[in-house]
């Protein structure tokens, strides 16, 4: 049921790859960014009502009453979902299976969203903002959200019999006995690389090898981020060798374990232009700095096959790039900061 075989079906690289590749003029380029980082935050909000982020705005204003910054953020975060629900939607066949596997970075943001919810036992009024565009529908953590306690969100995954619902399961029932909160997202996130490796085994082949790339990529930088905070001792060593997971693309265990500095963790990997020049660089600062360039090398993908998966890593990274963007942009403003600091923390493809 949930691993639909679409073998049999014809793939639609072509017809797919065109259809995307018309809407990459619709993303916001550098001199946009610029010229909505002067603006006010109800100046933005003029802007964007505009372009394809209107209808969004619309919707929101009838619907019900919003702060200006909240207008905003539910209309990036619909129209980011619309788009990208939308491009899966195209898809037929094996581009249809590795969409899915792209798009599980939804179920993931929203499912450690929950456990660092579940972790921190705050009290927070009315819903986060949901990424939209996953396997499991946003009411689904809506729902959870709401739970009274980890029992009762456990039962609600356990109950929806999906994969994905199974893998927050289980880092919940981690969290529920007591796990640190790294160690229950390290379950949840070991459970769903499990689930989309099924799929990818179904692809052996150039798109599948890819897409496992960019899997072994993100496992890098969790690991990465791990590595750092033992350097930096802010975590035991030894606890943290039980953090690191396995499969990543650049960095082996035994790398992670045996390297006392940067330098010897990176070097002549795809990271390696990562290692600081400044020996008093902050670690703290490497999984930053990696994350940016791991969005860089997916949108790079945009030009290398008109007829692979390519083109379709390269718009999701795209449009979820902007969306990151434009919230930075907003808190910036919102926060009085200058034009130029506000770029700063944006990640600009050349």
């Amino acid at each position: 049921m949930f691993l639909k075989d679409s073998t049999g079906f014809p793939e639609n690289y072509g017809y797919l790859n065109a259809r995307l590749r018309a809407h990459f003029s619709d993303f916001l380029g550098r001199e946009d960014y610029r010229r909505i980082a002067s603006r006010s935050l109800e100046g933005i909000e003029l802007f964007l009502l505009e372009t394809r982020y209107g209808k969004s705005f619309r919707k929101s204003l009838v619907e019900q009453p919003l702060s200006t910054h909240r207008r905003i953020e539910m209309a990036l975060s619909d129209t980011a979902s619309d788009s990208l629900n939308h491009a899966r939607q195209m898809a037929m066949g094996e581009p249809e299976d590795l969409m899915r596997v792209l798009l599980a970075r939804a179920d993931l943001h929203n499912g450690r969203l929950l456990l660092r919810y579940f972790f921190t036992g705050a009290v927070y009024e009315g819903n986060p903002v949901w990424h939209g565009y996953g396997s499991l529908p946003v009411p689904f953590f809506r729902q959870l959200w709401k739970s009274h306690s980890l029992s009762h969100a456990i039962d609600k995954c356990l109950s929806s019999e999906h994969p994905l619902s199974s893998a927050l399961a289980a880092g919940c029932s981690h969290l529920r006995k007591g796990s640190t909160l790294p160690a229950s997202e390290r379950v949840f996130l070991s459970e769903v690389l499990s689930f989309l490796e099924e799929i990818l085994n179904r692809h052996r082949n150039k798109n599948g090898n890819l897409v496992r790339e960019l899997l072994g990529r993100s496992i890098d930088i969790w690991n990465m981020n791990i590595w750092s905070r033992v350097a930096a001792d802010t975590i035991d060593r030894e606890k943290a060798f039980g953090l690191f997971i396995e499969g990543g693309f650049s960095l082996p265990l035994e790398r992670l374990r045996g390297s006392n500095n940067v330098s010897q963790l990176l070097g002549a990997t795809v990271w390696e232009s990562l290692i600081p020049k400044d020996s008093g660089s902050p670690l703290v600062m490497m999984p930053g700095k990696a994350g940016r360039l791991f969005w860089l090398w997916q949108i790079s993908q945009r030009r290398k096959d008109p007829l692979g998966i390519e083109v379709s890593i390269a718009f999701i990274a795209h449009q979820l790039v902007e969306w990151q963007n434009l919230n930075a942009l907003v808190v910036g403003v919102d926060m009085g900061l200058e034009v130029g600091s506000i770029m700063g923390k944006m990640v600009l493809p050349g």
